[in-house]
């Protein structure tokens, strides 16, 4: 491998080439720190050289500059230039600002218009409306990606507005001319720093050592995710032999599957759970290097398949009815469950039980157990109990998602569900630990961390003893027979919270019985068809004691009936 290094300015490098961002390469994300740090670095230091880093590139067969590494600063100096264009253009400074322009499009050797920075990701959003003299006369699109870049195009253009507007309202200078004249002359010392600015450009032979190099520079860093290396390893294993990059095109599927969620998913996280559940229990950490050496060019393209199979799954289980219809109900319910226990653990576990549903491997009922049988078992482990695992349950669920996605047929499949089934019930907590769990579960107008817990559990235990769920689910609420009203006045919030004081009711029924007497309650409820337990039927008044006394009863139901795996 050549590796040849020299120190150039950007005037000089932007003036004899041409540069693209390769295909490997991630989309544009500076943040509005980064971008204002830039100016401020830039404003800091107008007049004097300033050295901004390396540069790492290879030149395509086109005669271009591909970047392997500083893509990001370089589209940041681009949307700079392209401010300060514009602000000459404002100021009426024609010249200087077609001059600037040189450095952004100008023509090659066949005469054409080309611009100096060719993206493929933001195209044609950033060539047309921030690299473009002319406003753009299509419809762009604004992507994730394209809001970054008109963040940064923006702010600059705010940034040197302020700055050239304070000459042109200068009071101590009178002469409206001589204004203008001061503006121009710092917008001008501003485009000279930014071309003056040092870069180290580290040169390669050839595309392959730059997949090697952009590897070698982004792994030990944090500059690039996991995802960001792993479409660079598909993209180099899998060379298109035509101009489309189906490679690309799939790995953007799997991006975009993850990122258009309303739920706020890592694709870092579902790399990681994907493989988990198909071949090793590895960390994020080390993911990408057990990855890389399992993806060969003979396999790269089956493994690329099974990630875009695997992302619409993925996204289901955080986000159910993505992929599950109404009359799947059953399948939706324990999904939300387990989002609502906030539980990670299991994922690998139920993308295979997802997958092998998928795939027809197992039938609609088999699934249906085995995520009943997960929910119970983590409502119990995770929100009541709270239990720890010291990696124990994160690894059974690794397996088992590894034997169910090697298992060749329905029975092997079965007896993998039952396996699990089987180390479930083995790591329940026991009576005591759910119990003191359970008295724990809480939740008032001043404590609402467990809403979605407190009602889950009200709603199953609500089926259980057939109550009639007056009303669409969604407009069920939670009804607090001792009011909350009373917190602070001599009974304490986590009394008014217990569960043996809820009950779940429809919206209508919850404003009829208001702050209205136990009695009255109870008398609205029954006619109503509301069920009672006896302890509360026949009390004439409810209190701290009975509260108590009806919780302890829920958390028997629960663990010995309700959530019984």
């Amino acid at each position: 491998m050549k590796i040849e290094s020299h120190d150039v300015s950007l005037e000089k490098l932007l003036q004899g080439n041409y540069f693209v961002i390769p295909k490997f390469q991630r989309p544009y994300s500076w943040e509005i720190d980064q971008i204002s740090e830039f100016w401020n670095d830039i404003v800091a230091n107008i007049g004097e050289s300033y050295f901004i880093g390396s540069m790492v590139v290879y030149e395509t067969k086109a005669g271009k500059l591909a970047v392997v590494d500083g893509q990001q600063r370089l589209t940041t100096i681009s949307i700079f230039m392209s401010a300060i264009r514009d602000h000459f253009f404002a100021l009426g400074s024609k010249e200087s600002a077609k001059g600037l322009h040189q450095f952004i499009e100008r023509k090659n050797v066949d005469n054409e218009n080309v611009y100096v920075l060719e993206t493929e990701s933001s195209f044609p959003f950033l060539q047309e409306t921030v690299f473009s003299m002319d406003p753009p006369d299509i419809p762009m699109d604004t992507g994730k990606e394209e809001k970054s870049i008109e963040k940064a195009y923006n702010h600059y253009k705010s940034c040197i507005s302020k700055k050239t507007q304070s000459f042109l309202d200068d009071p101590t200078v009178s002469d409206k001319d001589d204004r203008r004249n001061n503006a121009l002359g710092w917008l001008k010392a501003l485009r000279q720093t930014v071309l003056s600015l040092s870069i180290i450009v580290v040169t390669l032979d050839d595309e392959d050592d730059a997949y090697l190099i952009f590897e070698t520079l982004n792994t030990r860093g944090k500059d690039l995710a996991l995802s960001d290396l792993l479409k660079n390893h598909f993209v180099r294993n899998l060379k298109s032999k035509s101009s489309v990059d189906k490679a690309k095109l799939k790995w953007d599927k799997v991006l975009e599957t993850i990122s258009s969620s309303d739920v706020d998913l890592e694709p870092d996280n579902f790399i990681v759970h994907s493989w988990q559940s198909r071949f090793d229990m590895v960390t994020k950490g080390k993911a990408f290097k057990k990855i890389r050496g399992a993806i060969k060019k003979s396999n790269a393209n089956s493994h690329l398949d099974a990630f875009v199979a695997d992302a619409q799954l993925w996204r289901s289980i955080f986000e159910p009815t993505y992929k599950f219809e109404s009359d799947e109900r059953d399948i939706v319910r324990s999904l939300a469950a387990l989002r609502d226990f906030r539980v990670v653990q299991p994922v690998p576990g139920v993308l295979s039980l997802l997958r092998a549903y998928d795939e027809k491997k197992i039938k609609r009922k088999k699934l249906r157990a085995a995520l009943n049988a997960i929910e119970k078992f983590h409502f119990s482990f995770t929100a009541v109990t709270s239990s720890r695992s010291s990696g124990g349950i994160s690894g059974m669920y690794s397996s088992f998602g590894r034997k169910l996605y090697e298992a060749s047929d329905s029975n092997d499949a079965s007896d993998a569900i039952k396996e699990l089934l089987g180390k479930l019930r083995e790591r329940v907590p026991t009576e005591s630990e759910f119990d003191a769990g359970f008295e724990q579960l809480n939740y008032t107008k001043y404590n609402t961390s467990q809403r979605a817990v407190v009602r889950y559990a009200l709603m199953q235990i609500a089926i259980h003893e057939e109550q009639p769920l007056i009303g669409n689910t969604d407009d069920l609420t939670i009804e607090h027979l001792l009011p909350q009203e009373l917190i602070g006045k001599g009974v304490s919030s986590l009394k008014i919270g217990q569960m043996g004081n809820l009950l779940i009711v429809d919206a209508k029924t919850n404003g009829e019985l208001g702050t209205r007497s136990f009695v009255e309650k109870k008398k609205i409820l029954l006619k109503k068809g509301y069920k009672l337990p006896d302890m509360l039927k026949n009390a004439d008044e409810i209190s701290v004691e009975l509260i108590a006394e009806n919780t302890k009863r829920i958390s028997e139901l629960a663990r010995e009936d309700v959530w019984s795996i």
